[in-house]
Protein backbone atom coordinates (compact mmCIF):
# COMPACT_ATOMS: atom_id res chain seq x y z
CA UNK A 1 0.00 0.00 0.00
CA UNK A 2 1.52 3.68 -0.79
CA UNK A 3 2.85 5.73 1.97
CA UNK A 4 0.17 8.96 2.54
CA UNK A 5 1.45 11.90 0.95
CA UNK A 6 3.04 10.01 -2.08
CA UNK A 7 -0.23 7.98 -3.15
CA UNK A 8 -1.16 9.65 -6.64
CA UNK A 9 -4.96 11.17 -7.11
CA UNK A 10 -6.90 8.37 -8.20
CA UNK A 11 -4.90 5.56 -7.46
CA UNK A 12 -6.86 2.48 -6.84
CA UNK A 13 -6.27 1.09 -3.49
CA UNK A 14 -6.58 -2.47 -2.19
CA UNK A 15 -10.12 -2.88 -2.49
CA UNK A 16 -10.32 -1.87 -6.12
CA UNK A 17 -12.03 1.27 -5.16
CA UNK A 18 -10.48 4.94 -6.13
CA UNK A 19 -8.22 5.95 -3.30
CA UNK A 20 -9.23 10.21 -3.17
CA UNK A 21 -7.06 11.16 -1.18
CA UNK A 22 -4.67 14.24 -2.09
CA UNK A 23 -0.94 14.23 -1.77
CA UNK A 24 0.31 16.28 0.96
CA UNK A 25 1.67 19.85 1.08
CA UNK A 26 -0.85 21.01 -1.87
CA UNK A 27 -1.17 24.56 -0.72
CA UNK A 28 -4.61 25.26 0.93
CA UNK A 29 -5.35 21.92 1.80
CA UNK A 30 -4.35 21.66 5.55
CA UNK A 31 -6.52 21.10 9.07
CA UNK A 32 -8.98 24.15 7.73
CA UNK A 33 -9.76 22.15 4.53
CA UNK A 34 -11.27 18.84 6.60
CA UNK A 35 -7.33 17.80 7.48
CA UNK A 36 -6.59 16.20 4.73
CA UNK A 37 -2.98 15.81 5.46
CA UNK A 38 -1.82 18.61 4.35
CA UNK A 39 0.84 21.17 5.44
CA UNK A 40 -0.74 24.62 5.01
CA UNK A 41 2.08 27.62 5.48
CA UNK A 42 1.62 29.36 8.86
CA UNK A 43 0.90 33.11 9.18
CA UNK A 44 3.78 34.86 8.00
CA UNK A 45 5.64 32.36 5.98
CA UNK A 46 4.97 32.72 2.25
CA UNK A 47 2.69 29.80 0.71
CA UNK A 48 4.46 28.11 -2.11
CA UNK A 49 1.44 27.77 -4.30
CA UNK A 50 3.27 29.31 -7.49
CA UNK A 51 4.66 27.05 -9.98
CA UNK A 52 4.16 23.17 -10.52
CA UNK A 53 4.55 20.30 -8.05
CA UNK A 54 7.83 17.99 -8.78
CA UNK A 55 8.37 14.83 -6.29
CA UNK A 56 9.27 15.53 -2.60
CA UNK A 57 6.45 18.64 -2.77
CA UNK A 58 9.07 20.71 -4.58
CA UNK A 59 7.85 23.37 -6.76
CA UNK A 60 9.40 24.26 -10.05
CA UNK A 61 9.23 28.20 -10.73
CA UNK A 62 6.59 29.29 -13.45
CA UNK A 63 8.24 29.39 -17.13
CA UNK A 64 7.58 33.06 -18.76
CA UNK A 65 6.88 33.53 -22.11
CA UNK A 66 9.32 35.51 -23.97
CA UNK A 67 7.61 36.47 -27.09
CA UNK A 68 6.55 39.87 -25.92
CA UNK A 69 10.06 41.28 -25.48
CA UNK A 70 9.32 43.62 -28.54
CA UNK A 71 6.37 45.32 -26.74
CA UNK A 72 7.26 45.48 -23.57
CA UNK A 73 10.67 47.41 -25.23
CA UNK A 74 8.29 49.76 -27.06
CA UNK A 75 5.99 50.20 -23.93
CA UNK A 76 9.77 50.75 -22.09
CA UNK A 77 10.32 54.30 -24.05
CA UNK A 78 11.91 52.38 -27.53
CA UNK A 79 10.82 53.43 -30.42
CA UNK A 80 8.58 51.75 -33.26
CA UNK A 81 9.22 52.32 -36.36
CA UNK A 82 5.95 50.62 -37.51
CA UNK A 83 3.73 54.00 -38.32
CA UNK A 84 0.14 54.30 -37.56
CA UNK A 85 -2.04 53.51 -40.61
CA UNK A 86 -5.47 53.57 -38.76
CA UNK A 87 -7.62 56.27 -40.41
CA UNK A 88 -10.94 55.15 -39.29
CA UNK A 89 -13.49 58.08 -38.59
CA UNK A 90 -13.54 56.81 -35.07
CA UNK A 91 -9.65 57.79 -34.56
CA UNK A 92 -10.31 61.11 -35.79
CA UNK A 93 -13.92 62.46 -34.34
CA UNK A 94 -14.11 60.89 -31.15
CA UNK A 95 -13.38 63.96 -29.21
CA UNK A 96 -15.59 66.10 -30.99
CA UNK A 97 -18.28 63.23 -30.99
CA UNK A 98 -18.03 63.03 -27.28
CA UNK A 99 -18.43 67.11 -27.13
CA UNK A 100 -21.24 67.24 -29.06
CA UNK A 101 -23.06 64.30 -27.14
CA UNK A 102 -21.89 66.44 -23.96
CA UNK A 103 -23.77 69.13 -25.05
CA UNK A 104 -27.20 67.17 -27.03
CA UNK A 105 -27.62 65.67 -23.16
CA UNK A 106 -27.27 68.96 -21.13
CA UNK A 107 -29.38 70.82 -23.77
CA UNK A 108 -32.39 68.04 -23.56
CA UNK A 109 -31.44 67.70 -19.55
CA UNK A 110 -31.78 71.24 -18.76
CA UNK A 111 -33.75 72.69 -21.57
CA UNK A 112 -36.23 70.50 -23.83
CA UNK A 113 -37.11 67.88 -21.01
CA UNK A 114 -38.05 71.06 -18.42
CA UNK A 115 -39.87 72.59 -20.85
CA UNK A 116 -41.81 69.00 -21.88
CA UNK A 117 -42.63 68.29 -18.42
CA UNK A 118 -43.87 71.49 -17.38
CA UNK A 119 -46.39 71.26 -20.75
CA UNK A 120 -47.05 67.24 -19.87
CA UNK A 121 -48.50 68.69 -16.49
CA UNK A 122 -50.40 71.47 -17.41
CA UNK A 123 -52.02 69.32 -19.93
CA UNK A 124 -53.25 66.74 -17.39
CA UNK A 125 -53.94 68.99 -14.44
CA UNK A 126 -53.85 72.53 -15.55
CA UNK A 127 -50.96 73.56 -13.78
CA UNK A 128 -47.33 72.71 -12.80
CA UNK A 129 -46.83 71.25 -9.47
CA UNK A 130 -43.48 70.00 -9.48
CA UNK A 131 -39.87 70.83 -11.17
CA UNK A 132 -38.26 69.27 -12.89
CA UNK A 133 -35.24 67.27 -11.54
CA UNK A 134 -32.46 66.92 -14.07
CA UNK A 135 -30.99 63.03 -14.44
CA UNK A 136 -27.31 64.41 -15.04
CA UNK A 137 -27.33 66.48 -11.67
CA UNK A 138 -28.80 62.74 -9.92
CA UNK A 139 -25.64 61.50 -7.81
CA UNK A 140 -24.19 64.66 -6.90
CA UNK A 141 -23.68 65.27 -10.84
CA UNK A 142 -21.12 62.46 -11.13
CA UNK A 143 -21.75 62.31 -14.92
CA UNK A 144 -20.89 66.01 -15.62
CA UNK A 145 -17.45 65.15 -13.49
CA UNK A 146 -16.69 62.11 -15.65
CA UNK A 147 -17.77 63.54 -18.84
CA UNK A 148 -15.71 66.72 -17.58
CA UNK A 149 -12.55 64.67 -16.67
CA UNK A 150 -13.25 63.03 -20.62
CA UNK A 151 -12.94 65.83 -22.56
CA UNK A 152 -10.70 67.95 -20.62
CA UNK A 153 -7.87 64.82 -21.04
CA UNK A 154 -9.45 65.05 -24.44
CA UNK A 155 -8.40 68.23 -25.29
CA UNK A 156 -5.00 67.94 -23.81
CA UNK A 157 -3.81 64.71 -25.37
CA UNK A 158 -5.03 66.55 -28.81
CA UNK A 159 -3.40 69.32 -28.18
CA UNK A 160 0.38 67.35 -27.22
CA UNK A 161 -0.74 65.46 -30.66
CA UNK A 162 -1.12 68.88 -32.55
CA UNK A 163 2.24 70.14 -30.67
CA UNK A 164 4.15 67.51 -32.01
CA UNK A 165 3.07 67.82 -35.44
CA UNK A 166 1.57 63.94 -35.12
CA UNK A 167 -2.03 64.82 -36.27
Amino acid sequence: MPVMGKTPIGDLGDNGDADMRLPAGLPGMGSSMGGMGAVTPSFGSSPTSIGTQINNNQYQAPQVDRTAGAAAAVAGGAESTVANTNTDWINNKWRPAMGWLYMLTCFFDFVIFPVLWSILQTVQGGQVTSQWQPLTLQGAGLYHIAMGAVLGIAAYGRTKEKVAGSA
